[in-house]
């Protein structure tokens, strides 16, 4: 019955497409005149919120939705932050959410001359996809990539690319080829594709900036897996062993560290040449494949972070203390003269590295100043740690992002005037509360996020979003949800802990652990076998399946990560 009138099926669906169509043309009329005064009131970059007759959203199902269609058609991206409800809102929350969107979503120009979208980066992971020995991208990698390419981000950095073969740090290392031939880069060449054009149903209009980050892994390559057999010893700048300075760890892991981590050999003046033309080689790798720049490792305890510390640079000139940033201005110098004047150049330091002797704040300080006084880079990265100390990141804080403090101090010591770097702050970054306070303050102007870009690819979609979460919606769930209640936050959930380990007293193998179980959702992405997610599907529920189209994190436990690390 249709208003008390027999009708047929065909009869029916025509009322219903004629109704949808209705419906669809009072929507479109709806964003056209919000588009209009949102123009005229010069609220297009900082998104609002625009009241509408609440009678409409009843009449028409999903009035809403079709509006929202409608401005992103008029206005492109930007109207998906023009937001209609059915009342005028005007509360304090919601407007200083806006004001954090907008703020997160200015773009912002690097020294060289190129625009970074947004202040979101994906920053570096190790992705664990390569073939074992290490070798260029492949379809797995073009997989997890075209997910981070589409996911909304200002920026995306690779996982580190060794210039050493012989110098691996897990054995699925990404590899700069030793020479470059069109065969060689062609893979790369995908791979910066997949990042700044994937594969969508309509073309990014503001595609993220794709970089390479350069490493060389030096005493931390360990036995078998490096590339360099069980015999080989590793080379550093100095013959230091690496050895655990966790106060907990025990008898087994100095036995690990032992076994893995032989005494290197110090390197040659002429094999610091070769490092050096190996780093400037990658970088003409990323200028060939059509990478916007390199991002080049000084932090973590790999080599050029060895040249920097005082209880691993034990060398005389002209490498030494101090001389000891001689290496990397060299290699910096080297880069800019082989690439474009627009070619981006990053690097990424250590805040400390939080061992004895080692480096401190107030010496990193001088450095980053120093780096900065160049003219040559386009942002610094802040990062700290090294594998003597793989438990430094325990002390994760939702409400302090890792190393505020001393970006706060590095952004106050550089350069008021010419090129100064953009300062980039990663670690334990998940609200966007605490990510435009940071930007707000000064302390960055780039915000890294790790991780849980394994867990959600599409990361800024879920900061960008400046409604908060209703009453139906899973999200409150977590404790970091409660320092900010009217928030839609991601609960990142944790790698697992097996019980055995607490047995074992080693930080290192947790650390690898930590690593193993997220390399293991990588290849898991990479296969087809998930994908990620998605922003909008509340708290996250580990299963043994991944029949639920992305809302299900796949049960890996910690020892099936470690296999699956070294899988074939």
């Amino acid at each position: 019955m249709f208003f008390r009138i027999e009708t047929t099926l065909p009869e029916r669906q025509l009322f219903k497409s004629l109704a949808k169509l209705i419906g669809t043309r009072a929507a479109r009329l709806s964003s056209c005149g919000m588009a209009a005064v949102v123009r005229k009131c010069g609220l297009l970059d900082g998104g609002c919120s625009i009241g509408i007759d609440g009678s409409l959203y009843n009449m028409y199902p999903g009035f809403k939705e079709r509006i929202h269609e409608g401005l992103v058609d008029i206005l492109g991206d930007k109207g998906r932050f023009v937001m209609s409800s059915e009342r005028v809102v005007d509360d304090a929350t919601t407007s200083s959410a806006f004001g954090d969107v907008a703020l997160l979503r200015k773009p912002i120009q690097l020294p060289c001359g190129k625009v970074v979208p947004n202040r979101l980066v994906k920053a570096a992971l190790y992705e664990g996809l390569a073939t074992w020995g290490g070798g260029p991208p492949n379809p797995k990698h073009f997989k997890v990539y075209s997910n981070w390419g589409k996911g909304g981000w200002g920026m995306v950095i690779t996982g580190n690319v060794q210039i050493d073969a012989r110098h691996l740090s897990l054995g699925r290392d990404l590899l700069v080829p030793e020479e470059l031939t069109p065969e060689t880069i062609a893979p790369f060449a995908q791979l910066s594709q997949c990042i700044k054009s994937p594969s969508t149903e309509v073309p990014l209009k503001s595609p993220p900036l794709a970089i390479i980050q350069l490493n060389h892994t030096s005493r931390q390559a360990p036995r078998i897996v490096s590339g360099r057999g069980f015999i080989g010893r590793a080379s550093a700048p100095s013959a230091v062993r690496l050895a655990s300075r966790n106060a907990t760890d025990g008898l087994i892991s100095r036995l690990i560290y032992r076994l893995l981590f032989p005494t290197p050999k110090e390197l040659t003046e002429d094999e610091i040449d070769v490092i050096i033309e190996s780093f400037v080689r990658g970088a003409r790798l990323a200028v060939e494949a059509g990478f916007d720049g390199v991002q080049i490792h000084a932090s973590h305890g790999y080599l050029l972070a060895l040249f920097l510390s005082p209880k691993t640079n034990l060398r005389s000139a002209p490498y030494g203390f101090p001389n000891e940033l001689n290496i990397v201005k060299t290699i910096v110098t080297r880069i800019r003269e082989a690439a474009p004047k627009d070619f981006v150049v990053g690097i990424k330091v250590n805040a400390a590295d939080y061992v004895k002797g080692g480096i401190t704040e107030s010496r990193a300080l001088e450095h980053v100043k120093e780096m900065a006084s160049w003219g040559m880079l386009d942002f610094i990265e802040i990062s700290g740690g090294d594998y003597e100390r793989p438990d430094f990141t325990a002390k994760a804080n939702p409400r302090q992002a890792f190393f505020e403090s001393f970006a706060r101090l590095a952004a106050d010591a550089l350069p008021k005037e010419g090129p100064v770097p953009l300062v980039m702050l990663t670690g334990s970054l998940r609200t966007r509360t605490l990510m435009a306070k940071i930007v707000r303050a000064g302390h960055a102007e780039l915000l890294g996020v790790g991780r849980p870009a394994v867990i959600y690819p599409a990361f800024p979609e879920i900061i960008f979003d400046p409604t908060p979460p209703s009453s139906e919606t899973p999200d409150s769930t977590t404790a970091i949800d409660a320092l900010v209640p009217n928030e839609r936050v991601a609960p990142v959930p944790e790698a697992p802990s097996p019980g055995w380990l607490k047995l074992l007293n080693t930080g290192l193998i947790g650390a690898g652990i930590n690593i193993a179980w997220h390399c293991a959702l990588m290849w898991r992405v990479g296969t087809g076998q998930w994908n990620g997610l998605r922003p909008t599907s509340g708290k996250p529920v580990s299963g043994d399946t991944t029949e639920s189209a992305g809302q299900v994190i796949p049960k890996i436990g910690g020892i099936r990560s470690m296999v699956d690390l070294w899988r074939p």
